[in-house]
Parts: C-alpha cells; sequence; structure tokens
C-alpha cells in the first residue's frame, strides 16, 4: 500500500520510512503537496474510534513526559479537535495517494491571525502538537521542517507531514475508507479574493464583514451543498483506471473577484470537477447513467443579452478571415472581455492557434468587426460582471432542480444529471437563462 521514498522525490539517496520524528530538509519532496484540510473530521464509529485512540495515547505521553497538569476545558476541547482533523486529514491524504505528504504551516504569524477562512484548529499550539504526534513513540506523523530562503524564494520549502507507521497500522487494522471521513459545518462557503495584480498573482483572500446579500449567498450554498451530501454518489469506471476520486467530496464553494461580490461568483468543489471530460460519464447517480448538459457560448451570449441586442451567429467564435482558428478566437474573445484596455499581444497560449502572420491587433479587428453591435463592450473589463451572470444562472438551476428532487452536479456552464432527468433539466436551463439573461440559450449534450 505505502510508496517509499524514491529518489525522483528526494534530493539526497533514496531512503525507507524513518522512526525519528522528523526528516531533514534535503529529502523534502520538491512536487507541490496539498494543504492540510483542518476541517476534516471523523463521520462513522471507526474513525471516530482511531481518533479518540490516539488522542488518548499522545495525551498520556504528554502527562508523562511533558505537562505537569491538564489543560483547561477550553483547550481540551481544542485539543480534541485538533487531533481528530490531524488524524482524518492524513488517513485521508494516505487512502487517497499513499505515500504522499499534506503542507502545512507552523508559522506562529499566520497561525495566530483571525481569519474566517481558516479552521479553527489552525492555532499557535498546533506545530507543538504536531510534533508531539511525531515523536518516536508516538510515530503517528512524519514530519519534513520546512525552511525559508530569503534570498532566493523557490528554494524555500513549507513544512510537510504525512501518516506515521502507527496511524497506518490503524488505517488497516480498522479497514478505514473515505467513507470514514467528512468536512464539519463550519468552513466558509463564500469567497472573496482580491483583484489580482498579474498573471500569476492568483488573487488574496479578503477578510469581509457579512451582509444580506453574503447572508443570502451562504443560505443559497449551504441548500445546495446539503442535498448534494445525501444524494446518490459514485463513480463507477467501465474501464481500468488507477485514478481514485474521493466520492463523499461534495462541497462546493462561491468564489467572487476583485473585491465585489458581483464579479465572478464560480462554484468551485466537488470531485467531478477534477475529472477529465471523457471520466465524467462514468459518474452515476441514484443508479442510473448520467449526462452533461453545456450552455453552448455562454459567456457570448451573455454579453449580448447584457447590450440587449440579438444575438444572430450560428457560432459566435466563427469569425470570418480566421476560419479553423475557432479556439483561439474563442480564448482571445475571452480576454478581449476581462482586459480594461486592447492587449498589445497575444494572450497566453493563443500564439500558437493562429498562423504566424497575424499579430493580435489583425485577431482582434476581425473579432471587433464581427461582433461590431458590441464592440463598446470588448476591452472594457465587463468579463467579472458576466462571469457573475453565469453563476447567477447556475445557482437558480441548481436550486429549481432540487425543488424537484432531482440531483444536478455544476460546472462551470453546465450540469451532469441523469439520463432520465435530461429533458426536464434541458427545459429549466432554457427558462433560467432567458430569465436570468434575457436572451435564448443553446443546450448541447454529451
Amino acid at each position: 500500500m505505502y510508496k517509499p521514498l524514491t529518489q525522483a522525490r528526494c534530493k539526497s539517496n533514496p531512503i525507507t520510512r524513518p522512526s525519528a520524528h522528523s526528516l531533514d530538509l534535503d529529502t523534502a519532496p520538491v512536487a507541490k503537496d496539498r494543504p492540510f484540510n483542518g476541517f476534516r473530521v471523523a463521520k462513522s464509529l471507526s474513525a471516530k474510534t482511531v481518533a479518540d485512540d490516539v488522542r488518548n495515547q499522545v495525551q498520556n505521553y504528554e502527562m508523562k513526559m511533558i505537562r505537569s497538569r491538564a489543560r483547561r476545558e477550553k483547550d481540551q476541547i481544542n485539543f480534541v479537535r485538533q487531533i481528530e482533523s490531524i488524524v482524518c486529514d492524513l488517513v485521508h491524504r494516505e487512502l487517497t495517494k499513499p505515500g504522499a505528504w499534506v503542507a502545512i504551516t507552523f508559522s506562529k504569524v499566520l497561525l495566530g491571525q483571525k481569519n474566517r477562512y481558516r479552521a479553527k484548529v489552525l492555532s499557535e499550539n498546533l506545530p507543538v502538537l504536531v510534533q508531539h504526534m511525531a515523536t518516536p513513540e508516538m510515530e503517528f506523523v512524519e514530519i519534513i521542517k520546512g525552511a525559508r530562503n530569503p534570498f532566493d524564494p523557490s528554494l524555500s520549502r513549507q513544512t510537510v507531514i504525512r501518516a506515521g507507521k502507527r496511524l497506518r497500522d490503524r488505517i488497516e487494522e480498522y479497514g478505514l475508507t473515505l467513507d470514514d471521513l467528512g468536512l464539519d459545518q463550519t468552513q466558509e462557503l463564500i469567497i472573496l479574493k482580491d483583484t489580482k495584480q498579474d498573471l500569476w498573482d492568483n488573487g488574496k483572500w479578503l477578510q469581509y464583514q457579512d451582509t444580506s446579500q453574503t447572508i443570502r449567498y451562504r443560505q443559497e450554498l449551504t441548500h445546495i451543498n446539503d442535498w448534494l451530501e445525501q444524494a446518490d454518489l459514485e463513480f463507477i469506471p467501465y474501464g481500468v483506471t488507477s485514478t481514485k476520486f474521493d466520492t463523499s467530496d461534495r462541497r462546493l464553494r462561491r468564489y467572487f473577484n476583485d473585491n465585489s461580490f458581483e464579479h465572478g461568483g464560480r462554484l468551485f468543489g466537488g470531485f467531478w470537477q477534477n475529472m477529465k471530460k471523457d471520466m465524467r460519464k462514468d459518474i452515476v447517480i441514484d443508479g442510473m447513467d448520467t449526462v452533461t448538459l453545456d450552455y453552448g457560448q455562454m459567456i457570448a451570449r451573455v454579453l449580448y443579452g447584457h447590450a440587449g441586442k440579438p444575438f444572430e451567429f450560428q457560432d459566435a467564435y466563427s469569425v470570418p478571415g480566421l476560419e479553423g482558428c475557432r479556439s483561439g478566437v474563442k480564448k482571445v474573445f475571452s480576454a478581449m472581455l476581462y482586459s480594461q484596455s486592447p492587449l498589445k499581444r497575444m494572450p497566453q497560449g493563443c500564439r500558437e492557434l493562429f498562423p504566424q502572420k497575424f499579430t493580435y491587433t489583425d485577431v482582434a479587428e476581425k473579432i471587433i468587426q464581427h461582433h461590431r453591435q458590441v464592440a463598446d463592450l470588448l476591452h472594457a473589463g465587463i468579463g467579472p460582471a458576466l462571469t457573475y451572470q453565469e453563476s447567477n444562472i447556475l445557482i437558480s438551476v441548481l436550486t429549481k432542480l432540487i425543488d424537484l428532487g432531482i440531483t444536478a452536479l455544476p460546472l462551470h456552464d453546465a450540469v451532469i444529471v441523469a439520463e432520465e432527468h435530461e429533458e426536464q433539466t434541458r427545459s429549466i436551463m432554457l427558462s433560467v437563462f432567458r430569465e436570468v439573461a434575457g436572451i435564448e440559450a443553446v443546450i448541447s449534450s454529451e
């Protein structure tokens, strides 16, 4: 089950799992590790039993070796929750990617800050607790301690952890699976991001005060997540695949951009969103095969609806003079919607999609001419507002389907539903689009 470190993952010689409580930084994995999820909880009796066992052993170790008195009641409650989250998240990582690491911050500055997005278990005392769990006497956790390189940030390494030998033994002993794990309900569902400064900026997550608007967003998404939580979902691949998906990973979060709750708003999360297109066909809902219903040319249609102009194209991305370059036109068109001024060169990944003789200006002029009815909205930074409309359409579709008892898994411009509900879902998608965007939609199925 476990894959030991190999030379490809280390800077030093190949090693096996050590029993020491931490490893040398030179063995740090170079691949990006997923962040620690402090919202992970035990859902089954088996998982709770394992978490309680680890907690009791760590507590006894501390009283014998370190502590002179028991924790205060409030601190004990947090201690119990911290142990549970560490155990459950490392079990989750071991089950989904055996031997893989989880990145975790040990920065007291970060852990001491108030943050609506961070799990409460991420407090200043967490690093000490993790290291206690990693001692040779405990062996529930393995650590590679990180280090910051002030001269070359690319060489900095964050602390990473993974399941230790005794925790792996309990995974096997209790036959733990992903169904034994869950997420608590305190995780923030509404994310507000700052404006991106450049291509490599992901947008800082901003703190905000709740308003009637954000409360409504959260209530809508909680309603959708509660429905998905109890839905009958399976992934049954027809072919042989080594890829694992956690079908209990269903929680959606809504991301807003540019420090505005009317920019963006797309839904992220759910195991199906990370799947390749052809693998989504193997999702089963309510014991039935599924179909993906996709809004065609969604952002272009939303743009025309916003402008109050008729959409008279068979294909918005088939531009005269750029025949055979549809995928490139689609990318450039999207870039033009998000840009607040004319671009000086091709957007990233677009150059190879056009003949070398075409400059960005050539392509942009042809697109503007083709879409002259909305030309004043190109290079005007309207993209985030259009995406907000798209996201509202998806939220409304999901809510109406739930009212009818239909489970739908959202993508950015599509939903996955059981084949039995295809026509009913199509009808709702068309009516919602007309209501929100003020224009007719076209829907394809896969």
